[in-house]
């Protein structure tokens, strides 16, 4: 009995901990392929239709973890992504710049539509890559086993998540990545 209600704590413990993670539905993609509607599914994501914590945006000039504030705002609420067509990003992209927009480092898309594209990240791997460089790795590898292809992210991207995650400067780790990644990538 005791080691049950020991069990049933560590869990409620677990959920209060767990990252927030939004989603702004524009609902411009096919459902059937929609990362955000399948990690609305299993109950890792909720809905919203206004920016809650930091928001991610590629039309943003700060990226994510450069301003000190960024990993208090994470933590107490959480981050939002826009779920939308990336044919249409020039119409939402500005749209949704505030104070707490920002984009992501350099990193290579897994997923089977934009495999091997730099930057044009799905939904999860996007959450992904900021579970990941906010430190949250275990809820990053897990929302991403919900693909068949998840997995490969991390594996595709796992030495500039590194460079990412245990960087005090960002910006010039996203250059190094940068360098690195150039030549093979012709960027």
């Amino acid at each position: 009995m005791f080691n049950k209600l020991k069990f049933n704590f560590k869990l409620v413990i677990m959920q209060q901990k767990r990252t927030k993670l939004f989603v702004i539905p524009l609902e411009e993609d096919d459902p059937k392929k929609c990362t955000a509607e399948k990690l609305k599914r299993f109950g890792m994501v909720t809905f919203t239709n206004k920016p809650i914590g930091l928001v991610l945006n590629p039309f943003s000039p700060t990226l994510i973890k450069q301003m000190p504030e960024d990993e208090a705002i994470f933590t107490l609420k959480g981050v939002t992504a826009i779920d939308a067509s990336w044919k249409k990003r020039e119409e939402w992209g500005i749209k949704f710049l505030n104070n707490y927009a920002r984009r992501l480092p350099l990193l290579i898309a897994a997923n089977p539509i934009n495999y091997a594209r730099p930057h044009i990240l799905s939904t999860v791997e996007a959450f992904a890559a900021v579970l990941y460089i906010m430190n949250d790795i275990d809820l990053a590898e897990d929302i991403l086993r919900k693909f068949k292809w998840g997995p490969n992210f991390i594996q595709l991207n796992k030495r500039a998540l590194e460079t990412y995650r245990t960087a005090t400067d960002i910006v010039l780790a996203e250059k190094q990545v940068y360098e690195k990644y150039a030549d093979y990538f012709k960027l």
